[in-house]
């Protein structure tokens, strides 16, 4: 089965909560707040157990842009190439590359395909950010592959290839160029090549 979906509403219902926090805008840029979107997913085990693979897109984006190293390793399949079965050392090496360095406004949804058996499925997401001591904005483009766990029916990230995003680089007659990548390249590592 096929979708695509512009970026929209991934939950229903206002922030909760104290304070200004609770109504903070989502970084997924879903137009909800925070608390009411990604921020359920990244405190509750049954909202992430129930999310769809695009609201587990959307949540992973957040997770950089909250500093939250715990769900990134939480939704990683184990047997993505960066699983550390040193879970103290992981954290470690997630927290050290949270990029304190860029702004994450947005993350834009291009297509969701699932599976015959809807055991895996496939997010193409366009991830924006910008770099804060310039104002830079920049772009990449990536189709994440995600297995449901077999134990608790959540969605693991187990790998992405990232390209450029459409209109990043363009040839002479302005058509968008793909950059070459071999699909080896994480978040982690194409953000801390921008740096």
């Amino acid at each position: 089965k096929k979708k695509i979906r512009p970026a929209s509403n991934t939950s229903q219902g206002g922030g909760g909560g104290f304070g200004g926090a609770a109504l903070e805008p989502c970084p997924c840029g879903s137009q909800e707040t925070y608390a009411a979107c990604c921020g359920k997913l990244h405190q509750d085990v049954n909202s992430y157990r129930m999310a769809t693979a695009e609201q587990v897109v959307r949540a992973r984006y957040s997770a950089y842009a909250k500093k939250q190293p715990d769900f990134l390793i939480a939704s990683t399949h184990p047997m993505h190439k960066d699983f550390d079965t040193d879970l103290k050392r992981w954290k470690s090496t997630i927290k050290t590359n949270m990029y304190d360095n860029f702004d994450m406004p947005r993350c834009v949804i291009v297509e969701e395909n699932y599976g015959p058996s809807n055991d895996t499925a496939t997010v193409r997401f366009i991830a924006e950010m910008v770099l804060r001591e310039t104002g830079e904005t920049t772009s990449f483009m990536e189709t994440s592959t995600f297995e449901r766990a077999k134990t608790h029916g959540a969605w693991l990230y187990r790998n992405g290839t990232i390209e450029a995003a459409p209109g990043d680089v363009q040839d002479d007659d302005g058509t968008a160029v793909p950059k070459e990548d071999d699909g080896n390249e994480s978040m982690e590592q194409k953000l801390a090549n921008m740096l």
